[in-house]
């Protein structure tokens, strides 16, 4: 089939602007650049250089006959295409590389690739998730179906039509595509997740007094959820079912351990929050309000199970809350994720290294998935008390994650503001892989 040469040139890789005197090349790096004009030579197909403009006369050429010229290059079929840091023409499938340069024009960095060869789905992967996430937002938005695994993006469509998306790629400005981004985003935005974070952190209620941000979460749970309740005890329970995966449990209790002054300021240094006066409540109002931005963030495209939601009270002073919930709240749950612990990237899989959360399974499986994301040396070490004791007697897989702070129950905590993020950041992405989580926790109660 023959195609304009605009189509030809953006279709397969070679990025290109056409304007009144020809074809501007200069988004090329110079191998690419001069594998394209070697590519226009062989082809027959005349040109006049001038700086990194090109002028021909030919209008159209056949699409077969131009990637086959492109394929007698390629020096490798497997996927691999960064060689000494940049993307190299003649080193991606000839049918994907118009996708994997847009791609990577928009903001998108990637570092394999794979048209499928006819015999497996064509797949990018990417240096981060942010990027994995951004991708798929794009490619959404210009209509190709796309499912992500951890950094890479696979489809359903026909390797010939890899090309055609290219060209509509080639059309989205930068600008266009953060557009497209934030607003399709799978997680809240880290400046909406800090506004809501200093408002919880602001909001008292001690052990026994939790009354305000009682209120205040159920106001800010309700529109995201199917069924909540305030039990006999003063913990809130509130439950969101997507579909017949698997049910998780999040938890974060609601007092501090002291009440918050009237009037302090929160003392920002950088990702380092302090409080000027008395203690910051970090502890554990990161937790709160990482429970929050998960219910306003989670959709049926991100998770396909049951979420269930406890945030109790008393916590500090002995565990209270926790253990007043209904058994009968309890009994389909299928794991439990605690947001109550200090520091960073810790999962805490049992009470002083006798009193076991998990499973090694579920505790390996955790930190496999923060591997496969690059979401952070996330590992599991043994910890003190907290509800996830709780959730384990109950026989539920639990393990309880850093939010963030340092110092807690003192007049020095602080909180980092950039590693509470990560912790919702990761907790978003075990919600995304529930169902291969899912399967091992089956696995060792079958086992059992």
């Amino acid at each position: 089939m023959e195609r304009n040469l605009n189509w030809l040139l953006n279709g397969y890789g070679f990025e290109a602007k056409e304007n009144d005197r020809g074809f501007d090349l200069s988004a090329l790096t110079q191998y690419n650049r001069d594998f394209c004009l070697q590519i226009l030579s062989e082809l027959g197909i005349s040109y006049v250089k001038f700086g990194q403009m090109i002028e021909t006369d030919v209008t159209r050429f056949d699409e077969k006959i131009w990637r086959e010229s492109i394929e007698q290059h390629c020096e490798s079929q497997t996927g691999a295409f960064f060689k000494e840091g940049e993307i190299q023409l003649t080193f991606i499938d000839s049918f994907i590389s118009g996708v994997v340069m847009q791609l990577n024009r928009l903001g998108c960095v990637t570092t394999l690739s794979c048209d499928g060869h006819e015999k497996r789905k064509p797949t990018v992967y990417f240096e981060t998730l942010d990027f994995t996430q951004k991708a798929q937002s794009i490619l959404e938005a210009v209509g190709v179906s796309v499912r992500r695994n951890r950094l890479s993006l696979w489809s359903e469509t026909e390797r010939e039509n890899l090309p055609s998306i290219a060209v509509t790629l080639s059309k989205i400005s930068k600008e266009k595509a953060s557009g497209i981004y934030m607003k399709s985003a799978e997680l809240m935005l880290k400046g909406k997740f800090l506004h809501q974070l200093e408002e919880v952190l602001n909001i008292p209620g001690e052990s026994g007094n939790e009354s305000a941000i009682r209120m205040f979460v159920i106001e800010e749970l309700k529109p995201f959820v199917d069924h909540m309740t305030t039990d006999h005890y003063g913990n809130i329970l509130g439950e969101k079912r997507f579909g017949s995966g698997p049910t998780v449990l999040l938890n974060a209790h609601l007092d501090t351990v002291e009440r918050i002054i009237e009037g302090r300021e929160i003392v920002k240094d950088g990702d380092v929050w302090t409080s000027s006066e008395g203690i910051l409540g970090a502890d554990d109002r990161a937790g709160v309000n990482v429970v929050l931005a998960i219910a306003k963030s989670l959709n049926k495209k991100q998770f396909d199970g049951t979420i269930k939601y406890i945030f109790t009270v008393e916590e500090e002073i002995g565990l209270c809350g926790a253990r007043e919930v209904t058994q009968s709240f309890l009994w389909d749950v299928d794991m439990a994720f605690v947001i109550d612990r200090r520091g960073t990237y810790d999962i805490v899989t049992s009470r002083g290294g006798y009193d076991a959360f998990c499973s090694k399974n579920f505790q390996r499986v955790l930190e496999r998935t923060a591997q496969g994301c690059k979401l952070g040396p996330w590992k599991a070490v043994d910890g003190g008390s907290s509800d996830t004791f709780i959730w384990a007697k109950n026989g539920i897989e639990s393990v309880n994650l850093s939010a963030g702070y340092q110092f807690e129950h003192t007049c020095n905590e602080q909180l980092n503001v950039t590693a509470c993020y990560g912790t919702y950041q990761f907790l978003m992405e075990i919600l995304h892989q529930s169902r291969e989580i899912y399967r091992v926790v089956k696995r060792k109660r079958i086992t059992a």
